[in-house]
């Protein structure tokens, strides 16, 4: 199914999302290529229904420095409600011919998947982690696209307006590779991504939540495979005659995004902040 998006008022399902698919595109191309492309904005896209999960053909505008020309992507959704899914094509476009494979072509994926790891209890060992700082957050975007995606391929139809609220606190980069360090440009990583959700607070939720995402690269296929999940943390306080201890509890949370500022919030990150130090 075929959707144009240069139209002022463009009618297709979860924009939000195929705008990601198209910035994750680009971040690929830049990646593997060394390149710094801009996202201007999308043009039109090809879309494969199935039962579940799609295969988006898309065309954009990216730019390089003044100059402006087409760019196509091509993402395979491998689950749907969670991020999981391969993105096989990213380049700029140089011939009439939109893809390589024809739409009407079955896409091959590769269907193993294996589970996230769990959340560190400490990020100290700088041989397998890489702590993020606020420059390199501010300089890297697709960290905030990640977690933006992670958000977005759970709940389609969040906007801009509800992601534009969340705020990064802290990132961590661990590698998959044994043969070196890890570094923000490395391929196969797993990005761990504390942020503060507001939206939770105002519902009587904690506004600190984490996401982890694996970025693995396949030499053979070109493929760039990202899988993500996100949840919040909970504090409950149990007494009883015997004993009265406090008990941690994760739970899943679909609320996103709001905006608060209290005290009680500026507590809850101080002792997030303090429970995340190396």
């Amino acid at each position: 199914m075929h959707f144009d998006c240069d139209d002022k008022n463009p009618r297709y399902a979860y924009p939000q999302l195929v705008k990601l698919y198209a910035k994750l595109g680009v971040h690929r191309y830049n990646l593997l290529e060394g390149k710094n492309l801009k996202f201007c904005n999308l043009k039109s896209f090809n879309m494969r229904i199935n039962c579940g999960a799609s295969s988006y053909y898309i065309t954009l505008d990216a730019r390089s420095g003044f100059q402006k020309f087409p760019f196509q992507v091509l993402v395979n959704e491998r689950r749907i409600g969670c991020l999981d899914l391969d993105v096989s094509i990213a380049r700029p476009r140089v011939s009439p011919k939109p893809y390589l494979r024809r739409h009407c072509e079955p896409v091959r994926l590769d269907t193993e998947f294996n589970p996230l790891p769990d959340w560190p209890l400490a990020f100290s060992d700088a041989k397998r982690f890489y702590m993020v700082n606020e420059s390199e957050l501010q300089n890297n975007g697709w960290i905030s696209l990640y977690l933006e995606l992670a958000l977005v391929s759970h709940i389609r139809k969040l906007t801009d307006h509800y992601l534009a609220q969340l705020e990064i606190v802290q990132v961590a980069v661990e590698t998959l590779d044994d043969v070196k360090p890890p570094t923000l440009d490395s391929k196969n990583v797993v990005i761990y991504i504390a942020y503060r959700d507001f939206a939770k607070a105002e519902t009587g939720e904690p506004c600190v939540s984490k996401a982890i995402i694996r970025r693995t690269f396949n030499e053979a296929t070109g493929g760039l495979k990202f899988v993500g999940d996100y949840w919040s943390e909970e504090k409950k306080t149990l007494s009883t005659e015997t004993a009265s201890v406090d008990e941690v509890t994760e739970k899943r949370s679909m609320h996103l995004s709001g905006d608060e500022k209290t005290e009680k919030r500026c507590k809850e990150e101080e002792t997030f902040r303090m429970k995340m130090q190396i």
